[in-house]
């Protein structure tokens, strides 16, 4: 439980996040992360240009009843918050990881348009976004959670 507290304290209180770079120039396939709720979490999103974003999240929020693959202005997805861009490695010893090309991942993102079935713990926006960038559905921040919880 400690360990969930100190992830907690790091976001909220010293804003402390994994890799990436606060308001570079951002290209089409670039996977953008945005802070919520003052640092708790971040919500993910995939950029296809033109000022549009395909993120997993419902009609009212991040989260909902009717929460699906969804399209969407960069401005409603940051919601007056700083995105950053996400940073890959080339190489990865996650099976099945493979850094997709620009448009690789924005066709990717395009193809799960209006699916549903958003579970926090294993389907969600950061699930969603690193599929589209790396064909792994993993998410960090549930990672950090399950390893907070399993080390108390």
């Amino acid at each position: 439980m400690e360990d969930l507290l100190l992830l907690a304290v790091k976001r909220v209180l010293l804003n402390h996040h994994e890799g990436g770079t606060l308001h570079k120039r951002i290209y089409p396939g670039d996977i953008l992360a945005v802070s919520r709720w003052g640092n708790l979490y971040e919500h993910y999103g995939v950029y296809i240009g033109h000022g549009n974003v395909i993120h997993f999240a419902a009609n009212e929020g991040d989260f909902g009843e009717n929460a699906e693959i969804r399209q969407v202005t960069l401005a409603t997805f940051e919601k007056d918050n700083d995105y950053r861009i996400v940073a890959f490695p080339k190489t990865s010893n996650l099976k099945d990881y493979h850094l997709y090309s620009a448009k690789e991942t924005v066709a990717r993102a395009k193809s799960c348009l209006g699916k549903a079935g958003y579970d926090l713990f294993g389907n969600n926006c950061e699930h969603f976004a690193l599929w589209c960038k790396t064909g792994v559905k993993t998410s960090k921040q549930v990672n950090a959670v399950w390893r907070a919880i399993l080390s108390s």
